[in-house]
């Protein structure tokens, strides 16, 4: 710590001293030691004769995620975001409503969970973080989840710098190495993301349904097809505008779709916030 945080510091506590005061009683103690104490070690001295407790800031660490452990606070990390879910809404003890959203990012060493914490889920909910960036987070603090595995958490004092220009992209992973690309047969389980490309098969149905939290909400449902079989897909929300213009025979690739059990408990793909649809090859070209 440098000697004017510790000068502020005695301040703060004791304001019936001026700075020019505490500097006079700074120099004092070092001439008492013969100058061999340094301006900082002098300062905690007078400090402590003062009786002032000067708070040592915690330790700054930029880790790999596979050097984190739980408990370490003030900790900084880098990595390239895989995948971001929307916001959630949940209630604090005094009855007041916040916000949280889940991100999962990687670096070399492996792949962490990041929970940011109210006006923080800001930057998922207006877009300023993508998937593919690479983020660096400050300030943040690792807990364990509840699946035991940790998470680093980002509140108030953190921090979070899109595209640092210290990070070098070659050293980050790719989003490919992550996320699956599957034929229809191989979608055996409730998974995602995953991506999956196929034939539209059948025309487009678009729907209006009310959600657990009486949301209306538009829904796009149709078959996809590809040489092994075919699966039904339901695109929601301003996907569902999309996949309503597709035709039959139109070629296209699903990018980070989930797999879930639908109608009769048949797996098929569903949309979420970052599902994206892109046509590969129009109907009869």
């Amino acid at each position: 710590m440098s000697l004017e945080e510790i000068i502020k510091q005695i301040l703060s506590s004791r304001p019936d001293l001026t700075r020019e005061e505490t500097l006079k009683m700074i120099e004092k103690k070092k001439k008492g030691a013969g100058e061999f104490f340094t301006d900082e070690a002098a300062a905690r001295i007078v400090a402590s004769e003062l009786g002032v407790e000067i708070f040592r800031e915690p330790l700054r660490l930029e880790v790999l995620i596979r050097d984190l452990v739980s408990g370490l606070s003030d900790v900084t990390v880098s990595g390239r975001v895989i995948m971001l879910h929307p916001p959630k809404t949940y209630t604090r003890s005094d009855r007041t409503e916040g916000k949280f959203a889940r991100l999962l990012i990687a670096d070399k060493s492996g792949t962490l969970k990041l929970i940011l914490w109210d006006d923080k889920t800001d930057l998922v909910e207006t877009g300023k973080v993508k998937q593919g960036q690479i983020i660096k987070v400050s300030h943040g603090y690792v807990r364990e989840g509840l699946d035991g595995k940790l998470e680093l958490h980002v509140g108030l004092r953190g921090d979070i710098q899109i595209s640092p220009p210290d990070a070098v992209d070659s050293e980050y992973p790719l989003i490919t190495q992550f996320i699956e690309k599957l034929k229809v047969t191989e979608i055996k389980k409730e998974d995602g993301p995953v991506v999956v490309e196929g034939t539209i098969a059948t025309t487009p149905v678009i729907r209006e349904v009310v959600t657990s939290r009486n949301e209306k909400v538009a829904v796009a449902s149709f078959e996809l097809r590809d040489e092994t079989g075919e699966i039904r897909v339901s695109a929601w929300r301003k996907l569902a505008e999309v996949a309503k213009d597709l035709t039959v025979g139109t070629r296209i690739k699903i990018r980070n779709a989930y797999v879930r059990k639908g109608f009769a408990d048949q797996l098929e793909l569903t949309s979420r916030a970052f599902t994206s649809i892109e046509v590969l090859t129009e109907t009869g070209k």
